[in-house]
Parts: C-alpha cells; sequence; structure tokens
C-alpha cells in the first residue's frame, strides 16, 4: 500500500510536466539575461532593459541582442520625434536640423543595417552600425552648442551614445 501511495505522488500528469517544463526554461532565460549583462558596463541597465521585453523570456542570446537594437531604435526614435518639436518652434535654426538629419539617419539606416546584420549572423556588422550610430549623434552634441535647449538636447545625445555603446556590448557577447 505504501508503494502506491508513493507512485501516486510521484506520478507526473500532462498538466505537472509542461509546468515543470515552463519553470525550466523561464529559468534558463532569466539566468542568460543575467549572464549576457553581467558581461555590460551597465549590467544593471541591460538587465532592465531585456526584462521590460516579454520576448527576452524566450529569447537565445541572439535574441536578446535583437530586443537591445530595438530598444535602441525606439530610444533614437523618441529623439528623433522631440528634435522635430524642436524645429517645429525654431524652424530657422540649422543646429537643430542637424541634430534631426543625424536621428533620422540612425533610425533610417544604422539601426535597419544592425538588424539585417544581427539577422545574417554578421554580429561584428551589426556591432559596428550600433557604434556608428552612437558617433553619429555626436554631430548633434556638437550642434546642440548652439541651441537654446541644448542641455536636454546634449542629455539625450549621451544618453542615446551610451544606450548604443551598452548595444554593442551585448553583442559582442552574442
Amino acid at each position: 500500500m505504501r508503494s502506491i501511495l508513493l507512485r501516486s505522488e510521484l506520478s507526473y500528469t500532462p498538466q505537472k510536466m509542461i509546468f515543470l517544463i515552463f519553470l525550466f526554461f523561464l529559468s534558463t532565460s532569466a539566468n542568460l539575461v543575467y549572464d549576457v549583462c553581467k558581461q555590460t558596463r551597465n549590467s544593471s541597465l541591460c538587465t532592465k532593459t531585456l526584462e521590460a521585453s516579454a520576448n527576452s523570456s524566450s529569447a537565445d542570446a541572439k535574441g536578446l541582442g535583437r530586443i537591445m537594437i530595438q530598444s535602441a531604435r525606439t530610444r533614437a526614435a523618441h529623439n528623433l520625434v522631440y528634435v522635430r518639436q524642436l524645429m517645429n518652434q525654431n524652424s530657422t535654426n540649422q543646429c537643430i536640423q542637424v541634430c534631426y538629419e543625424d536621428f533620422r539617419l540612425i533610425v533610417t539606416a544604422f539601426i535597419p543595417n544592425a538588424l539585417q546584420s544581427l539577422s545574417s549572423d554578421s554580429i561584428f556588422d551589426a556591432a559596428v552600425s550600433i557604434l556608428l550610430s552612437a558617433d553619429q549623434v555626436s554631430n548633434c552634441q556638437e550642434a546642440a552648442t548652439c541651441v537654446k535647449s541644448s542641455s536636454q538636447l546634449n542629455n539625450r545625445c549621451k544618453e542615446y551614445a551610451d544606450f548604443a555603446q551598452l548595444v554593442a556590448d551585448v553583442l559582442r557577447v552574442v
């Protein structure tokens, strides 16, 4: 009788198996995020960014790189909108137009190129595209010195450049 009780306690129903598999993948993906992010210059921001994406729980290392590139695109797009608003307030300011073109180029060329390179397993090229996008905002930072709201625009440029460096760190690990 005791052996029957032990067998019934140890039997795995399909629901229990699915739950155990889910827990395994959940802990594996959490470990992967931690393992990748601990090798970057800002592991806290890396982890926060990846954990904010629902796709990170099932992503491999390359998938985490894709999430980071997409996050860089989102940041650059937000900056593009911000600069566009500045242009609407002061349409004759050439400095703002330089920043607009920089962020437009990042959103329309550098980031898509990085995503394409990652998709074709050219990790080095993806990292180069991201690093070039970080370098591109230096034009805007230089131009921001002649913009009335230069401190906020300059901060946005610096934040994007720092984040792009973080993305390159993640790609280095992939």
